[in-house]
């Protein structure tokens, strides 16, 4: 999915490359988690960065050009289904349900939890087959952290 990661490191082991594709893929989500009110805070970006930092040391980038590849991802797409195949693929039900942590965590972080942002979480949680019972669980859990 993520071309533009092999043409500047072509000998890269597939792996570590897999990784931080996918740790991508859930920062394209969780942005899209962060502006779905139509305003990202401060806090909410916080979170996401952290995110970022560590992906841009995986892939040799600075944390800009990272932070600008999610937003070009994130403004270009035009739904989830390439994200949500790629979720379904390569994630184990433990990184799914990290993944909807960190969703969580996102959407909490300016200690407002709009609806927008809860329907969209537990649309991404039906989309990757995680139970809503469980995705209720890491919410409560996320919730008492903020």
């Amino acid at each position: 999915m993520f071309k533009f990661f092999k043409k500047n490191n072509p000998s890269s082991v597939s792996k570590k490359k897999d990784n931080f594709e996918i740790e991508l893929t859930a920062s394209i989500l969780a942005y899209e988690v962060a502006r779905t009110d139509g305003d990202i805070s401060e806090q909410e970006l916080d979170v996401l960065l952290t995110e970022v930092e560590v992906i841009a040391s995986k892939a040799d980038k600075s944390k800009d050009q990272i932070f600008k590849i999610i937003k070009e991802f994130s403004d270009a797409s035009v739904s989830f289904y390439e994200f949500i195949e790629d979720i379904n693929n390569e994630y184990s039900k433990d990184q799914k349900l990290s993944l909807i942590a960190f969703l969580w965590r996102v959407a909490f972080a300016d200690s407002i939890l709009e609806a927008q942002e809860e329907k969209l979480i537990r649309r991404i949680a039906d989309l990757i087959h995680i139970k809503d019972i469980e995705v209720l669980k890491v919410k409560d859990k996320i919730k008492k952290l903020y």
